[in-house]
């Protein structure tokens, strides 16, 4: 819980003193948003936390915990993490995986993607049939199986690739 009031009643600062200010600066900020803020219903920008900060002589610790400003946790120390996102951390930490990321028409993927397409190809998750395709290029490639494209050639074993 914030110390918006305390701090402002130990100054002797009033609220509307607090609210001219930071209208000065930013003139979305009425009596209704500076009371919210003050009650712990909602964060100001940083822009009118500097200028309550200023207006009421005082730092940023002074009315909130450093916990609860903090926008972005602390991985290693933060034990709240959801428990399926640190596994998967963890996980790739484990083993070397790559995490393919690809654009592809819309209009493709929703005909590929559909639920009855992925039944179809006998999977029941995107990922999953994309990992099918990859290991079925992989063993393509492994048994030197694939045709070149448009007058490449098929490295052979032995060859080693100039790149």
């Amino acid at each position: 819980m914030s110390h918006y009031k305390k701090v402002m009643s130990t100054k002797g600062i009033q609220q509307k003193e607090v609210l001219d200010a930071v209208h000065r600066v930013d003139p979305r900020v009425d009596k209704s948003l500076l009371s919210k803020i003050v009650n712990d219903v909602c964060l100001p920008t940083p822009k009118q936390f500097k200028v309550i900060c200023d207006t009421l002589v005082c730092n940023t610790d002074d009315i909130y915990d450093p916990r609860e400003i903090a926008l972005v946790p602390d991985v290693k120390n933060d034990t709240t993490l959801n428990i399926s996102t640190a596994r998967t951390r963890a996980r790739r930490q484990n083993i070397d995986v790559y995490n393919l990321t690809v654009e592809i028409p819309r209009d493709v993927a929703e005909r590929v993607f559909s639920c009855a397409a992925l039944r179809k190809f006998g999977c029941t998750k995107k990922s999953e049939l994309i990992r099918r395709i990859i290991f079925k290029l992989d063993a393509e490639l492994s048994t030197n199986k694939t045709k070149p494209a448009d007058g490449a050639s098929t490295p052979k074993a032995g060859d080693t690739e100039n790149t």
